[in-house]
C-alpha cells in the first residue's frame, strides 16, 4: 500500500485488527438481525400483530441502517473510526436494551427499531470493514473474510442464545441482555483496531495526508459506482427478504421453535462459509465472476425454498442463501476499494452499503405483505432466483478494477474468460 506509518508495526497489530473487527461484528447489528425474527414472532403474537406489521421492526432497522450508513462513513472520513465507533457503538447497546419497553404502539416498535438500526450502522459492516482496507492490498479478501467470521459466528450463536432467553426469561429480558452484552464487546473491539495514516488529528479533519484514490465527485458520475449500488440492491431485496421471515415459514410448515432456531443458525452457518470462500477466491478471481457465483447459489437456495417440505431440505435452502449473504457484505468492500481507492472510502463505501441496506428494507416489507394478502410466499419465491441471475449480467459490466497491479495472474484471467 502507499500509505505510510511513522511508527513501526508487526504482525500482532495485523491480527489485533481483524480480531477486532471480527469481535465487534459478532456483538453487532447483524448479529441481532439474523435472530430478529425470533423477536417479531413473539412480540406479533403478544400484541395481536400481522406479518406485515411484525415485519416493520426489521425493515425499519433496515431503513436506519441505509440512512446511518452513509453518516457513519462520512463521521469515520472526517473524525477517525475508533471515536466513532466507541460513541456510537454504545448508543446501539442502549437503543437495543430499550426496545424491551415496547407497549403495542406500532410508532415505539418502528422508532425504536430505526434507532437501532441508524446506531449499529457503526458496529456493522460498513463500520469495522472500513479500516481494513488501510492496512491490507494484495491480501485484503483474505483479511475480510476472516474479519467477517465473527459476523458469521454471531448469526449462528446468537439466535440459539435469544431462543433460550425467551423460552427461559421472555423476550423482553432477550432484548435487554443483547443489548447490554453488545457494549462491552464494543469497547474491547475498537481498543483493539488502529487506524493508518489517514485518520485525522483531533479537531482538524483536513490534516491528513494524500490518499490515493478516486475523487468523491468523481465516483459519484462513474457509471460503476450506481452499478455496484444496484446490483447489491438486488442482492439484499431478494436475500435478506427471508431473514425475519424464516422462522414464520418452518411454523408454516410444521416445525417447531426449535427447528425454526435451527433454521436462522444454518443460516448462519452458511453465511461463516460465504465470508470464509469469499476471501479466498477474492484474492485469486475478480470480484464480478465472485459475485456471480454466490448470487447463483442465492437463486439455488431460493428455488430450494419453494419446493422444499422436508427439514434437511430447508435447512440446506437456508445454508444456501447464507452463503450469498456472507458473500454480499466482503464484496461491497472489496469492490469500492478496487475500483476507487482509499481515497473516499469510507464514504463511497457507506453510500454503496445504502443499496444493500434499501433492500433489505425492500425485501421483508413486499414479502410480509404479499403473504399478508396471499396466505404463501410462493409469488416472491417465484420471482427472486429471477432477479438474482438478472443482477449477474449487469455485473459483468463492471470491468477491470482501477489499478492495473490488482489484476495480476489469475484475476486478470478470471474476469477475461467471463
Amino acid at each position: 500500500m502507499n500509505l505510510q506509518n511513522s511508527r513501526p508495526v508487526g504482525r500482532w497489530t495485523y491480527i489485533a485488527l481483524v480480531f477486532g473487527a471480527a469481535l465487534g461484528m459478532f456483538a453487532g447489528l447483524t448479529s441481532y438481525h439474523a435472530a430478529a425474527g425470533l423477536f417479531i414472532r413473539e412480540v406479533a403474537t403478544e400484541f395481536g400483530w400481522g406479518r406485515s406489521v411484525a415485519s416493520m421492526s426489521y425493515s425499519a432497522s433496515i431503513l436506519g441502517l441505509t440512512v446511518g450508513g452513509p453518516l457513519v462513513g462520512i463521521l469515520m472520513d472526517r473524525f477517525g473510526i475508533r471515536r466513532v465507533l466507541t460513541v456510537l457503538g454504545v448508543g446501539y447497546g442502549v437503543a437495543l436494551a430499550c426496545m424491551s419497553q415496547q407497549n403495542g404502539s406500532t410508532v415505539m416498535w418502528v422508532g425504536l427499531s430505526a434507532l437501532v438500526g441508524i446506531f449499529g450502522a457503526s458496529v456493522s459492516v460498513v463500520g469495522y470493514l472500513v479500516v481494513l482496507p488501510q492496512w491490507f492490498d494484495r491480501r485484503l479478501g483474505t483479511a475480510l473474510a476472516l474479519a467477517m467470521c465473527g459476523l458469521g459466528l454471531g448469526t449462528m450463536v446468537v439466535p440459539q442464545f435469544v431462543q433460550y432467553l425467551i423460552s427461559t426469561s421472555g423476550w423482553r429480558t432477550a432484548y435487554v441482555v443483547l443489548g447490554g452484552a453488545s457494549i462491552p464487546l464494543t469497547l474491547v473491539a475498537c481498543a483493539m483496531i488502529r487506524e493508518r495514516g489517514n485518520a485525522p488529528a483531533r479537531g482538524n479533519a483536513t490534516s491528513r495526508p494524500a490518499i490515493d484514490g478516486v475523487p468523491l465527485a468523481e465516483a459519484l458520475r462513474s457509471y460503476r459506482f450506481w452499478a455496484i449500488w444496484f446490483v447489491f440492491l438486488i442482492g439484499s431485496s431478494c436475500t435478506l427478504a427471508l431473514v425475519p421471515q424464516l422462522p414464520a415459514m418452518f411454523a408454516d410448515r410444521g416445525f417447531d421453535a426449535i427447528d425454526a432456531a435451527r433454521g436462522a443458525s444454518m443460516l448462519g452457518v452458511g453465511l461463516l462459509a460465504g465470508r470464509l470462500l469469499t476471501g479466498v477466491l477474492l484474492d485469486r478471481v475478480h470480484a464480478s465472476v465472485v459475485t456471480i457465483v454466490f448470487f447463483v447459489a442465492g437463486a439455488a437456495g431460493l428455488w430450494l425454498l419453494r419446493f422444499a417440505h422436508d427439514l434437511e431440505g430447508l435447512l440446506l435452502a437456508a445454508a444456501l442463501v447464507g452463503v450469498t449473504i456472507g458473500a454480499e457484505g466482503d464484496l461491497i468492500s472489496y469492490l469500492v476499494r478496487s475500483y476507487f481507492g482509499l481515497r473516499s472510502f469510507g464514504t463511497l463505501y457507506g453510500l454503496a452499503y445504502s443499496g444493500y441496506g434499501l433492500g433489505a428494507v425492500i425485501g421483508p416489507l413486499t414479502t410480509g405483505t404479499w403473504f399478508d394478502h396471499f396466505v404463501s410466499y410462493d409469488g416472491p419465491l417465484r420471482l427472486m432466483p429471477v432477479l438474482l441471475l438478472a443482477a449477474c449480467g449487469l455485473t459483468l459490466t463492471f470491468g477491470r478494477y482501477r489499478c492495473a497491479d490488482q489484476m495480476a495472474g489469475p484475476v486478470a484471467s478470471s474476469l477475461n474468460r467471463a
